[in-house]
């Protein structure tokens, strides 16, 4: 599993990072504290706290997470 840390700002944040997640063949999961939810459900993604960094979790090849945290590049911490 590889990990990276993301910052949501805005609503529009939350959408566009679903979108990215969506987009992307592996599963991508997004946890804050002991939370843990789907980055493809924009109802789950609703109900993270913002005020903290917020950790993604991917299961994917070393090519693919590359490409995903260069399209994510404007949320990594």
């Amino acid at each position: 599993m590889k990990q990276f840390t993301i910052h949501i700002g805005s609503f529009a944040d939350i959408r566009d990072f679903v979108a990215l997640a969506i987009a992307q063949p592996f599963e991508v999961l997004v946890s804050c504290g002991d939370q843990l939810v789907n980055a493809k459900s924009l109802m789950a993604m609703f109900s993270l706290n913002y005020r903290r960094p917020l950790q993604v979790n991917v299961m994917c090849d070393d090519e693919s997470y590359a490409r995903f945290t260069t399209a994510a590049a404007k949320f990594i911490a």
